[in-house]
């Protein structure tokens, strides 16, 4: 199975989500913050179809709330390189745990909500997951290459536009 593709927007991800969030609840209660991230928490965006889940804890929490995952069967592995998230996955969902304040979560929410505000750079941005998942041939290093420079510059002008 290919890690890297590109699938058109499935509009049952918002409901998909929501299944997942109220099973995080019961695992977690409903004290932390719980986020639709990454593609699928962007209307007409394809992607991988992978739902991402944010949920932000204070910091000091962080191990256990991964603890709590990991006993409720999400997989934990490394966070890709970002200090501030630790990643769970379980079927089609991924779970970044992070603290209350982070870069990681504010970066992530500002990415989203711009891409949902702006139509122009949503349709260039897909245009270039779509060339990432067809050039990158499974070689996760070639897939991040092509897409951080336009994920970069979105980042900047929502981190401007949301101050």
């Amino acid at each position: 199975m290919k890690k890297y593709i590109f699938k058109q927007y499935n509009p049952i991800s918002p409901k998909l989500y929501q299944k997942e969030e109220q099973r995080l609840k019961q695992i977690l209660g409903d004290q932390y913050l719980i986020e639709h991230i990454g593609s699928t928490a962007v209307p007409n965006l394809g992607g991988k179809g992978i739902i991402d889940i944010m949920i932000s804890v204070p910091g000091k929490l962080m191990n256990q709330t991964s603890q709590l995952l990991q006993k409720a069967g999400y997989k934990f592995s490394a966070s890709g390189g970002d200090k501030e998230r630790l990643f769970h996955q379980r079927d089609c969902y991924h779970v970044h745990v992070t603290f209350l304040g982070s870069e990681s979560r504010k970066r992530a929410v500002a990415f989203r909500d711009y891409l949902i505000q702006h139509p122009k750079d949503l349709k260039q941005y897909a245009k270039i997951k779509q060339k990432a998942a067809t050039e990158a041939n499974e070689d996760r290093d070639i897939y991040l290459a092509i897409k951080q420079p336009i994920i970069d510059e979105i980042i900047q002008k929502a981190c401007t536009e949301f101050k």
